[in-house]
């Protein structure tokens, strides 16, 4: 996004207030180098000079965005619920049904197939098919290890890497913040990385009060390296690639209930709806980044993430803000 996203007042419509409204209520509530490699289309160098260069003719016009940020929130979360209205409530099956979708395996990669394709709507209904009346116990096998002693008490934070954190790219980019060497078929590439504006500063205050998980459908040889350059605060507790996806109509989704946590106390921030089909009420919206200099996404969602903190179900703030884009 090219324009200036206006700061967060502690006007009766800021999501400190929401929050704090729907805090009291939910008391009474019961309780993916990229395709194989990367997560989102690559886009081509020259896309992103000629939008470098509008945003270059949009900032010297002088105009202002008189967009709140919370009009921002809305308006992504209006495009995730055209999405995400087009499916049934999306439920993992119970322990009496077994679905038929897998995990993806890790495929080779080649430089012309390099991402997943995403649809546009939802996929249909997985098929089902009945279990045992008395199957042998299975012991359970989450995704993530033990909660650490530091990070006691607090929210999980599902964070998204392409498009989200960054933007990558095979042609050259000369503002690239850092490049990859990647090995794909015997040969090394190099993968330009460009940095989300204020990236480095929004993991370093998430990770203050949440535990980090990084959730990518990319391939772990490229994802991996742009964490260890990325993570320069250290605040990623896991990571989560491609393999731990279901491949689900032909999209990379991400189950939030294998995760091992309490699915009321756990937040996912991804800039596809496709993504967290299973959980939308779990879910920050967020829009894709490519390359736009002026973009503030990430810094205007820190005060509204800290206030998320201290709610005891997530899901209905969460759930609440997705009903008010239907206003």
């Amino acid at each position: 996004m090219t324009e200036t996203t206006t700061q967060i007042t502690n006007s009766d419509n800021t999501p400190h207030n929401l929050i704090t409204q729907v805090r009291q209520e939910s008391s009474h509530v019961p309780a993916q180098v990229m395709s194989d490699v990367a997560e989102k289309e690559i886009q081509p160098s020259d896309t992103t000079s000629n939008t470098a260069k509008k945003s270059s003719s949009k900032s010297k016009s002088g105009k202002k965005s008189s967009r709140s940020f919370f009009s921002r929130l809305l308006s992504c979360a209006c495009g995730a619920k055209a999405f995400l209205n087009e499916a049934q409530e999306e439920r993992r099956p119970s322990v009496s049904t077994a679905v038929t979708t897998k995990r993806p395996e890790a495929s080779k990669a080649s430089s012309t197939n390099l991402l997943p394709e995403k649809e546009e709507t939802a996929p249909s209904t997985p098929e089902v098919e009945p279990v045992a009346e008395n199957p042998e116990p299975v012991e359970a096998k989450f995704l993530l290890g033990p909660i650490a002693k530091e990070h006691t008490g607090r929210k999980c934070l599902v964070l998204d890497l392409d498009e989200t954190l960054v933007h990558s790219s095979f042609k050259v980019v000369e503002q690239a913040d850092f490049v990859i060497p990647v090995e794909i078929e015997g040969q090394y590439h190099n993968v330009y990385v460009l940095k989300r504006p204020g990236v480095d500063e929004f993991l370093k205050e998430v990770g203050k009060s949440f535990e980090i998980v990084i959730f990518t459908a990319s391939l772990a040889k490229y994802a991996d390296p742009v964490l260890d350059t990325l993570d320069i605060h250290k605040v990623v507790h896991y990571r989560l690639f491609r393999e731990s996806c279901y491949n689900y109509g032909g999209n990379y989704v991400k189950d939030l209930s294998q995760l091992g946590r309490d699915v009321r106390q756990v937040m996912i921030l991804d800039n596809s709806p496709a993504s967290y089909i299973f959980h939308p009420t779990n879910a920050v919206p967020v829009s894709s980044w490519f390359n736009d200099p002026h973009d503030t996404e990430l810094l205007d969602l820190i005060p509204f993430l800290e206030d998320l903190k201290d709610v005891d179900d997530v899901t209905a703030v969460l759930d609440t803000v997705i009903d008010l884009s239907r206003a």
